[in-house]
């Protein structure tokens, strides 16, 4: 049984498609871990804070512990969306249940994670994509933007490029292949308008779904998936390389997408390559730790 009268941290991933919270004990021993939805905290606020106190919830639950222990729970977080200024600032006014709070960009807590506090390069493929380095203290990101205006060779891209592909073909401008064949019959349609008015309204998250269907048929050397997944390795290839830029540092690939990836990179980036010494979660700790050094 977790004794709830010692300290217990919550370290706290949010992306895309899901959110993560791993319960931590004094001595920094994951005891509980909890996953709810998406938690983009630039598209949708509400939702993003209505996750966190899902995953809470559920860690909780995984450590058999009460959810009258949530006032005592010290909680930081790292959210897509908050490299955003305004967004940051509603996330740290948020009126919270928890003993204390913070919350800062996923790229923060990630490269915390990967690199244990120490310098380092990080490249995150999942919903979004986004690649950053910190060094001395100082966190510079490259890339993301957004799905509206970047995130190239992300989950979301990899799935409205699929759909886009696929309406070329239905429209005679390129020859139709197993891509759009399976795009149509995973979508249940059967024409352009049909996939126009299942997707029009659709989220990253929900584009992201199909990401998977590419990179299988790329895999089965599908001649329009393997174009695809190429643009995007090389475009993830130029933005590590501009990370990595006149530095030294090690870069860590994060997220379910980035491992994907790497045989398509250059050799020179693929030596540069290390693995993640933990995930973001343990690197939120590191966040609690630098912006409420007190509670440690």
């Amino acid at each position: 049984m977790v004794n709830s009268s010692k300290p217990l941290y919550i370290g706290i991933d949010g992306g895309g498609t899901k959110c993560s919270a791993k319960l931590f004990n004094a001595k920094k021993e994951v005891i509980g871990h909890g996953i709810s939805g998406p938690a983009n905290a630039a598209r949708d606020l509400a939702q993003t804070l209505d996750s966190i106190l899902k995953s809470v919830h559920l860690a909780l639950i995984d450590a058999q512990l009460s959810i009258k222990t949530i006032p005592k729970l010290k909680v930081a977080a790292g959210l897509a969306g908050a490299t955003i200024p305004s967004v940051k600032a509603q996330l740290l006014a948020w009126q919270h249940p928890f003993e204390c709070f913070t919350a800062d960009s996923d790229l923060i807590t990630s490269s915390y994670g990967a690199h244990e506090g120490r310098d380092g390069a990080l490249l995150i493929v999942g919903t979004g994509s986004s690649a950053a380095r910190f060094e001395s203290g100082v966190l510079t990101q490259f890339g993301g933007h957004g799905f509206t205006f970047g995130d190239k060779g992300s989950g979301a891209w990899l799935g409205r490029s699929a759909i886009a592909s696929t309406l070329e073909a239905l429209d005679g401008v390129t020859a139709i292949s197993a891509l759009h064949d399976r795009i149509l019959t995973r979508l249940s349609v059967s024409s352009s308008a049909g996939l126009v008015q299942k997707m029009i309204l659709a989220t990253p998250t929900q584009f992201a779904t199909l990401a998977p269907d590419v990179v299988s048929l790329a895999k089965q050397e599908d001649i329009n998936a393997m174009t695809l997944v190429a643009e995007a390795a090389a475009y993830l290839d130029k933005l590590c390389m501009r990370t990595l830029q006149n530095t030294e540092l090690s870069l860590v690939l994060m997220g379910g997408l980035a491992p994907i990836y790497k045989p398509w990179f250059s050799p020179i980036l693929r030596a540069r390559i290390v693995e993640a010494k933990s995930g973001p979660e343990r690197g939120a700790l590191h966040l609690l730790h630098s912006h409420l050094p007190l509670i440690f």
